[in-house]
Formats: structure tokens, C-alpha cells, sequence
């Protein structure tokens, strides 16, 4: 009987049963040897089965193959956004990123409205660097231009370089100082400055923090309040000559209340001439002029003749607030009337004026017969004309005239006389205790030299 040819290659067109099948018709021709052929048959074709439903060359528990994920590019937010206008000058200006920042800068351009140069806006870093914050104020109506940029950083892929601009608006009720001395200027070693504000503040100790003085060679010295618009600094005793002093009042974005917004920051540095102290003696009808300690000249005088107090010449260390060639003085100015007595109306020449009330040393050629004899005077100092145009020319703002003997106490209300006042009492006008207020502070005009006139 002939075999079957199952080992030829066409059984592969048939299924694994078919092929089983086959090869046990014919087992009962070839024995054992038919079973072995059996067998290995079936080994061959589960292996097959095996293979193709496993669906790679792993077996059992091979491990998937890793997935990869691409890390987020590096990003910068800035706040305020590019292109904002009339941003809040309280707002800070904040730049975040998702990697360290290697650099912020904050270019401010300048502004006509608010008479400010171009400047930069300070800030600061958090720990970690990817966030800065403005430590500054915003001026008003003014451009600010942001670049930021990042730092390579695990991660992250890629760095980051971002730039904003914007604008600031005006605050409805902007809140400015002016001060006295002013900038560059060379006043005397009894100089206080005075900063006077554009509204009155509701927070004196915001504003007070706001404010600083440095002195070369540092002193001591205090912010005393007069009022809530006007704020003074000295030291406790006279500035030595040659003082170098430096004034800060950054108010720009500072809310101080009732409405009042800071516009803008400010500084001026002046300096500290010679010492030029004069000790006028009411008793004596003497003024004794020294420069540096040394008697430079003896003046005649005469002060005021009383009967009310009023027609007194102010004791104290009066400093010198103005100086004026002339001043028209009118006594109705200061409650006399044209009609009494007493009542005067005089053009003045050669003016030293000494306190905000209008008391001043001036010339009085109507009264040189009396000079250094008697005191006749309605409360300021006259002197003979020559003398006086001399004094008025010496005389610097700051300059100390200390008057004696004349039975009218200070008035400390009053500018002119700050030295006047104890330094205790000084130091309890600040807003901020001694350990917090440093040397912070701000500065208040004093009264023009035509304000007030109480006598020739």
C-alpha cells in the first residue's frame, strides 16, 4: 500500500486540524514511528499557535516599551499686561516664570506732566528666582518698558525672553511736596527741612516711612510733625559746617489717605555752609555777628519797645527762614490797624527775616538815633542802613540770629524758631517710635518773606 506523501509542501495550504488529521490515518502504517511524526507534528503547530498569539519574540511578562514626554517649553507672564494704559500707580508690577529668572529690568521713560526724568523701577527676587516683584512706586502718567528673561533649568525645555509695556494714569487727588532748602543750595548750620505737602495725610507714619535724611558725618536727628501737611527734620544740635545732606521723599504710589495718591518720588541734596551765629541782646541794644566761632562785627541796635506783647522782639535761636532787598510792612497785617497808634505802613530795606510771624533785622534809618541806646522798634531788629545791607549780605537761610533778654518767650508755633523747642518734645512729634522712624521723614515750605509784618 503507498504512503501518503504528508511531508510534502503543499500540506501548509491546509489547516492545523486538517493536517493532524492526516497523519493519524496513516499512524497505523508506520508503528511507533508513525506516533513520533504524530507527535512532533503537533509540537511544531502549537508552537506555531503559541508564537503568533504571544505577538513578539518576549514571552510571558515582558516589560512595555517606555513612553517619552516632551518637558513644557520655558514661559514669562508680566503684570501689568503689554499695552495697558492708565494702570494704578498702587499696583505692583510682578514677573513670574516656570524657570529661574535670569534678569528683570524696568525701564521708566520721562514724563512732561510730572516733571520727572527717566528713571528704572527696583524690585525684588523670590527665593526660588522665578518670581520678582517691584519694591518701588509707579509714577504717574508715565511708560514703563519690561525685559524679562530666563535661566536654562531642569525640566524646562528651551529659556525665555519676554517684554511688556505700559502707562500709568493720574490719581484724581495726586499728593506732591515741596521743601525747603532746595537743591544744591548752601544754607546755614541751623537749617531744618521742611516739607510741605499737597493735601493733609490721614497716615502720618505711611508717609513718615515714606521719607528719609543722610547726613555726612551722620548725626542724630528726628521728623517732628507741625501739622498733618507740614513735616520737619533737624538734628538735635547745629549741623557741623561742611555737613553733606541728602533727602528722600518716595511717595510715588502711596496711598496716605483721604483720597491722596503719591505721583511721584523725589530727592535733593544741599549743604552745610559756615557757621555764622548772631546773639543779639535786646538789654545790651548790641547784635555780635560771628563766623566760625570768631566775632566778625558789633552792631547796634534797637528791638522792640513793648507795651503789648506783640511789640516785643521774640527771645530764641530764631533760624533764618528768607531773605528780601525790600518788603512793603503793614502793620494791619498783624492786628493793626490804620488808625491806631501804632499802626505803620513802611517800605523796608535790607531783610533778614527771622520767624513766619514777620519779625526780621532790616535797616531803620528813622531810628539810628535810638541804636544802641533804646529800643523802639514795633518787634524786629533795626539796624543802621549800612550795617544792615552788610548783614544782608552775610546772612545765609539756616543762619542763627539768637535772641535774649527782651521778655517774650518763643512762640514755637511759628517757623523760625524750631530750635526753640526741647528735643524731647521734638523727638514726640515724630509719627514713628525712635527704634522704627531711622532717619525717615519729610519736608514743609516756610512762609515767604512777605507774610506777616509786625513792626519796623
Amino acid at each position: 500500500m503507498a504512503v501518503p506523501e504528508i511531508g510534502r509542501r503543499r500540506e501548509m495550504v491546509f489547516s492545523a486540524s486538517e493536517r493532524v488529521r492526516g497523519v493519524s490515518q496513516s499512524s497505523s502504517i508506520g508503528g511507533r514511528r508513525g506516533h513520533r511524526v504524530l507527535f512532533g507534528l503537533v509540537a511544531a503547530v502549537l508552537a506555531i499557535v503559541v508564537t503568533a498569539c504571544s505577538g513578539g519574540s518576549g514571552g510571558p511578562g515582558s516589560p512595555a516599551a517606555p513612553t517619552t514626554t516632551t518637558p513644557p517649553a520655558a514661559s514669562i507672564k508680566i503684570t501689568p499686561a503689554d499695552g495697558g494704559t492708565r494702570v494704578v500707580v498702587t499696583d505692583k508690577v510682578v514677573v513670574t516664570a516656570n524657570a529661574p529668572l535670569a534678569d528683570v529690568a524696568v525701564a521708566r521713560g520721562a514724563s512732561a506732566s510730572q516733571k520727572t526724568d527717566a528713571g528704572t523701577l527696583p524690585g525684588e527676587y523670590s527665593a526660588d528666582r522665578r518670581t520678582w516683584t517691584s519694591s518701588g512706586g509707579l509714577f504717574a502718567d508715565s511708560q514703563y518698558d519690561v525685559t524679562a528673561s530666563t535661566t536654562p533649568a531642569k525640566g524646562i525645555t528651551g529659556t525665555a525672553t519676554s517684554h511688556a509695556t505700559f502707562t500709568t494714569g493720574i490719581p484724581a487727588k495726586p499728593f506732591k511736596v515741596s521743601w525747603e532748602p532746595v537743591e544744591g543750595q548752601t544754607v546755614g548750620v541751623g537749617t531744618p527741612i521742611v516739607l510741605t505737602f499737597s493735601g493733609p495725610t490721614a497716615d502720618r507714619a505711611a508717609v513718615q516711612q515714606r521719607l528719609s535724611v543722610v547726613t555726612n558725618p551722620p548725626l542724630e536727628g528726628s521728623w517732628s510733625w507741625a501739622s498733618d501737611r507740614v513735616v520737619r527734620w533737624r538734628p538735635k544740635d547745629y549741623y557741623p559746617s561742611g555737613t553733606k545732606v541728602h533727602v528722600e521723599a518716595n511717595l510715588a504710589g502711596l496711598e496716605a489717605g483721604n483720597g491722596l495718591v503719591g505721583v511721584k518720588d523725589r530727592t535733593m541734596d544741599f549743604t552745610i555752609g559756615a557757621k555764622q551765629i548772631s546773639l543779639v541782646d535786646i538789654a545790651a541794644h548790641t547784635m555780635k555777628v560771628y563766623k566760625n566761632d570768631q566775632l566778625v562785627r558789633t552792631v547796634p541796635i534797637s528791638g522792640g519797645k513793648g507795651g503789648k506783647r506783640t511789640l516785643l522782639t521774640m527771645d530764641g535761636p530764631h533760624n533764618v527762614i528768607g531773605k528780601a532787598q525790600t518788603v512793603i510792612m503793614d502793620s494791619a497785617t498783624v492786628g493793626i490797624p490804620k488808625g491806631d497808634p501804632d499802626w505803620y505802613y513802611e517800605t523796608v530795606e535790607w531783610n533778614v527775616q527771622i520767624t513766619s510771624g514777620g519779625q526780621y533785622v532790616h535797616s531803620a534809618p528813622w531810628s539810628v538815633g535810638d541804636q544802641g541806646r533804646v529800643n523802639v522798634s514795633h518787634g524786629c531788629v533795626n539796624a543802621p542802613p549800612a550795617d544792615a545791607q552788610w548783614f544782608y549780605d552775610f546772612s545765609q537761610i539756616g543762619d542763627i540770629v539768637d535772641v535774649s533778654n527782651s521778655g517774650r518767650p518763643p512762640e514755637t508755633d511759628q517757623l523760625g524758631n524750631d530750635w526753640s523747642i526741647p528735643w524731647a518734645t521734638w523727638v514726640a512729634g515724630s509719627a514713628l517710635p525712635a527704634s522704627a522712624a531711622g532717619d525717615a521723614g519729610a519736608v514743609a515750605a516756610p512762609a515767604s518773606a512777605g507774610t506777616g509784618h509786625p513792626g519796623a
